[in-house]
């Protein structure tokens, strides 16, 4: 029997907002369009269902983009038509488990009262 201790976040885990962008005439845009997909899919929308997403087919030759809005308010953009989608998860992985930490924080059970 085989147990995956520790499984990857989705990609959309623990985001509030993310939008996208791409020109699809550019050349390595195959990933943003994918993440489009991803994101617009009945399933991503039944399991995120407060995610705020929205994408763009961009009319002039630019790189593709992802803008993303953490949980905890941050803010991060980056480039995405370099990397694969696994090098994209790696990216995000750092941001989501800070994104992670600090939610558990505010949520926790063991949270001390300041009613005293």
């Amino acid at each position: 029997i085989k147990y995956n201790l520790f499984p990857k976040l989705d990609f959309l885990s623990y985001l509030k907002r993310i939008h996208v962008a791409y020109h699809p005439g550019r050349e390595r845009t195959e990933v943003a369009r994918r993440l489009v997909m991803h994101m617009t899919s009945e399933s991503s929308k039944k399991k995120f269902p407060s995610l705020q997403s929205s994408w763009e087919m961009l009319g002039y030759d630019a790189p593709a983009t992802v803008d993303v809005e953490f949980v905890n308010g941050k803010k991060k953009r980056f480039l995405c038509e370099h990397y694969s989608q696994r090098e994209m998860q790696d990216i995000i992985d750092v941001w989501q488990f800070d994104a992670h930490l600090e939610h558990m924080k505010e949520h926790s059970l063991e949270k001390a009262d300041d009613e005293d």
